[in-house]
């Protein structure tokens, strides 16, 4: 019975261990202003030949009802032959969060089915994408800028250069 109760002692520690590790290697996202992480990715962006997009057409690409975000910001190409788009969101909590990413991971699925045959400038664009959720903060980002806007956003997120 001892053997047992060490064992699950060992398995426990080494759970935390792990997920400690996994803390310090990924980061933790720290709370920001959105105003100053939108306009630094906006920047890193260059959103000018871009036009920003409302609530209506967030639900229409993404199926988001933008009232239930705490901010968002959604830029799409004004050309309909171009990928180029941009969805930054605060939410409300990490599983909105997980379901804004969700809802960005179809939206990038959805255009590769869209240009797949005869895209392929777009469809590798698409590939190159930014897609990621730290904490309550969601980026999608299909650019040729994607590096810079990544760099961006992690540095106002996690403090780095």
């Amino acid at each position: 019975m001892r053997d047992w109760i060490l064992r699950i002692a060992k398995l426990i520690l080494l759970g935390l261990l792990v997920y400690g590790g996994v803390l310090v290697v990924k980061g933790t996202a720290r709370h920001v202003d959105f105003g100053k992480l939108r306009a630094d990715v906006e920047a890193a962006a260059d959103a000018s030949d871009m036009k920003q997009g409302d609530a209506q057409l967030l639900r229409r690409l993404y199926g988001l009802n933008g009232g239930e975000l705490a901010h968002w910001v959604l830029y799409i190409s004004s050309d309909n032959m171009a990928v180029e788009e941009l969805l930054l969101a605060e939410c409300t909590s990490t599983e909105q969060a997980d379901q804004v990413l969700q809802a960005a991971r179809d939206r990038k699925a959805t255009q590769i089915r869209n240009f797949d045959g005869y895209g392929p400038e777009q469809v590798q664009l698409l590939n190159q994408s930014a897609l990621r959720s730290d904490d309550v903060y969601v980026l999608f980002a299909v650019s040729d800028h994607v590096s810079d806007i990544k760099k961006a956003y992690r540095k106002d997120l996690f403090q780095t250069e």
